[in-house]
Order: structure tokens, then C-alpha cells, then sequence
């Protein structure tokens, strides 16, 4: 038997690249910027240099798989970047430093109004994990949140139908 001493590697054994206090402030970075590319649909700006060359994406409305940051913000453009003109989100963020992530969760206000200036306010839970690479870039984006919840189906579709009828 060996003793318990002589084991170097534990489970809880892992070289950190990221840091409490550098994940916090990535997190910080990351929600400024992302809150920020509501109002004028500019994600791929506001964003811009954060996401690594490919990041695998996993969202609840569906968006997955292994994507370029065009990809994502083409994306993102053509549906929440373009129904949601404010975004309200000051989450909780835990720091996970044995796996490079950050996780952010909470209460989220957004206006569903697709920039035709008539509110919709839902209020509904978000949570992201972000995964970073060595270079410190997005790697991984996972964002969970209720997908089906009835008002912002029905905010949706008001603004669908206000969208068609203003064309």
C-alpha cells in the first residue's frame, strides 16, 4: 500500500490557467460587451477578439455545433440581436479554475420590441458557461435558459406579426 502522501496526483491536482480574479474580470468584460450589442444589433463589434477561431456552441433555442464567431454572429443577428433591444443581466459568476470556464446565472430583463420602439418586457432566467483556451478566447459558449416560457413566445410572435406588417 502506498501511503496517501506519496500520491501526487489527486483528483483534485490540475495546472490552473485561469484565476478567480481573472475570470471575474473576463466575465465583467463579457457581459459589458454582450449587453452592449443589443441596441444596435453589433455583437460582431461589441464582441470583437473575444471568441476563439472555432467555439463549440450550445444554446437552448437550438443554435449548436462547432462555430466561427461570422457564424455565430450572423446568427445571433438575425434573431436575438434583432428582436431584443435591451438586455438587463447582472448575474452571479462562479470561476471555475480546475476547467477554465466561467459560469454566469440569474434573472434577465430584456425588451423583445424588434427595434420598432413598442416594449415588451419578459423576465426569464439565463445561464451562460464560457469556456476559455489557452489564449484566453471563447472556446465554448453554453447557454441555458427557458426557451418555451409562454410570454416571451407570446412577445415574439406579437413582434413577428408587428415586423410582417411594417414590410
Amino acid at each position: 500500500l502506498t501511503a496517501a502522501s506519496d500520491n501526487h496526483h489527486t483528483p483534485f491536482t490540475h495546472i490552473m490557467t485561469i484565476t478567480i480574479e481573472t475570470g471575474e474580470a473576463e466575465a465583467a468584460k463579457f457581459h459589458a460587451a454582450f449587453a452592449a450589442g443589443f441596441a444596435a444589433n453589433n455583437h460582431a463589434e461589441t464582441l470583437a477578439g473575444m471568441l476563439a477561431e472555432k467555439v463549440d456552441v450550445e444554446w437552448s433555442d437550438g443554435f449548436a455545433g462547432e462555430k466561427t464567431p461570422s457564424e455565430i454572429f450572423e446568427q445571433f443577428g438575425k434573431s436575438w440581436g434583432f428582436m431584443v433591444s435591451n438586455f438587463l443581466w447582472s448575474p452571479e459568476t462562479i470561476v471555475d479554475t480546475s476547467n477554465d470556464k466561467i459560469i454566469s446565472y440569474g434573472r434577465l430583463i430584456i425588451n423583445i420590441d424588434g427595434k420598432l420602439g413598442s416594449p415588451n418586457l419578459i423576465d426569464n432566467k439565463l445561464s451562460f458557461v464560457l469556456k476559455y483556451d489557452s489564449a484566453g478566447k471563447i472556446c465554448q459558449w453554453t447557454g441555458y435558459w427557458d426557451n418555451t416560457y409562454a410570454p416571451m413566445l407570446e412577445a415574439l410572435g406579437k413582434v413577428s406579426a408587428a415586423l410582417e406588417a411594417a414590410k
